[in-house]
C-alpha cells in the first residue's frame, strides 16, 4: 500500500500523548540488525512498550526478560489491534498481523528477494504486499516512523508541520463543518473555488481526496489550525502542495479564515510549506496560480521568491501564474 520507506517520513511531526499506539510487537528473525538497538530506544523513550519475538523454523518464541508472552496476552485483552503495531521479517509475524487485525511494518534486508537468515527457513520472502510499509534498514526509523505508519492503518490524520503559532495536519471528514464556516466568510471565495453546495458530497469528495492524495501521493491540502502549545487550537483555514493537470511541478495553496487574516498566518504556513517542499519532498519548483485582482496573494508570492511566469487559462479562468525554483 504504501511501497517503500522514503526519507520525507522522519521528518513527520507526532506527539506521543495524542497517539493511542501502545505496543510495537517484534517479530524476528534475527536480533542483531544494524541500528535496531538504537531505533528501539528511541520506540522505548516515548512511551511505547516493546514485546518481542523470535522467529525459529517458523515458530514464535517469546523473547527473554520482560514482554513477551505474557505482555502479549496483556496486549490483546486490551484490544491489541487498535493499540499494536508489528515490525516483521517473516511470514510469522505477518500471520500475526492477520490475526489480530493490525498494522506491520516489513523488513527486507535482501531487496533481490530472498530473505533468508539463520534461524529460519532460507525460503523466499513471505508475501508482504498488505505491509503499511516496507524498510531496508533500521538508520532512519524511530517512534515518530512507527507511530505514523500505525496512524496510516487506522486512517488517522498525520501532523505534518508546526510552526511558531500554528499546527498543519492532514483533513479529516469532522473538519468539512467548519471548513463550510470558513468559506461562508466575506471575500473567502472571491478568488478560491467554493465547496459543494451539498454538504454530502463535500464529505465523499475528501474521503476520496484523504484516501487518493495523502495515503497515495503523501502530500495535499492540510488543515491550518492556531497552535496552543503542542495541542491544536481553533482551525483557521488551509494550505498545502496539489497537483495541477498539465503541469510536471506541485502547486502551493491556501485559503485563511477572514477573520484571521493580516495575522502573518498565511505567510507562516505557506513558508513552511516552502521549506518542507524542498527539503522533506524533495521537489525541484512549485507553481502558485492567482486570479487577477488577488493584490494579496500576489504580494504573498512575491514575498515567498516566486516569479510572475506567464497568464494562463485553468479551467475557462483567467489566472497569473507564479512560480519558484526550489
Amino acid at each position: 500500500m504504501y511501497t517503500k520507506y522514503v526519507a520525507w517520513q522522519r521528518h513527520l511531526v507526532y506527539n506521543s500523548h495524542m497517539c493511542s499506539m501502545r505496543y510495537l510487537i517484534l517479530v524476528l528473525k534475527d536480533y542483531s540488525y544494524p541500528f535496531l538497538d538504537r531505533m528501539l530506544a528511541d520506540v522505548k523513550l516515548s512511551g511505547i512498550r516493546v514485546i518481542s519475538f523470535l522467529s525459529a523454523g517458523g515458530r514464535l518464541i517469546a523473547d527473554e526478560g520482560p514482554g513477551g508472552a505474557d505482555a502479549l496476552e496483556a496486549a490483546v485483552e486490551d484490544d491489541l489491534n487498535k493499540h499494536a503495531f508489528i515490525l516483521t521479517d517473516c511470514s510469522a509475524g505477518i500471520d500475526m498481523a492477520h490475526r489480530y487485525d493490525t498494522g506491520y511494518v516489513f523488513y527486507e534486508a535482501d531487496p533481490s528477494g530472498i530473505s533468508g537468515s539463520a534461524g529460519d527457513e532460507n525460503d523466499e520472502r513471505p508475501d508482504a504486499s498488505d505491509a503499511c510499509c516496507i524498510i531496508q534498514g533500521f538508520d532512519e526509523t524511530g517512534a515518530g516512523f512507527y507511530i505514523k505508519m500505525f496512524e496510516r492503518f487506522h486512517h488517522l490524520p498525520w501532523t505534518i508541520l508546526k510552526t511558531e503559532r500554528l499546527i498543519l495536519r492532514e483533513m479529516t471528514v469532522d473538519d468539512v463543518d467548519r471548513l463550510y464556516e470558513i468559506y461562508s466568510g466575506p471575500g473567502i471565495t472571491d478568488f478560491t473555488e467554493p465547496l459543494y453546495e451539498d454538504r454530502q458530497r463535500e464529505v465523499e469528495y475528501t474521503k476520496d481526496y484523504i484516501r487518493n492524495m495523502y495515503e497515495f501521493c503523501g502530500y495535499g491540502l492540510w488543515i491550518v489550525a492556531e497552535r496552543d502549545g503542542d495541542k491544536e487550537g481553533r482551525i483557521v483555514g488551509r494550505a498545502g502542495i496539489t497537483g495541477r493537470e498539465g503541469y510536471d511541478e506541485a502547486e502551493l495553496g491556501y485559503v485563511i479564515e477572514a477573520s484571521r487574516q493580516r495575522r502573518g498566518y498565511a505567510t507562516e504556513a505557506c513558508s513552511a510549506i516552502v521549506e518542507y517542499a524542498r527539503d522533506v519532498l524533495y521537489m525541484k519548483g512549485l507553481n502558485c496560480f492567482v486570479y487577477p485582482g488577488n493584490e494579496a496573494s500576489v504580494k504573498l508570492c512575491k514575498l515567498l521568491g516566486f516569479e510572475y511566469i506567464e497568464d494562463v487559462l485553468i479551467s475557462g479562468s483567467d489566472m497569473l501564474r507564479y512560480h519558484l525554483s526550489l
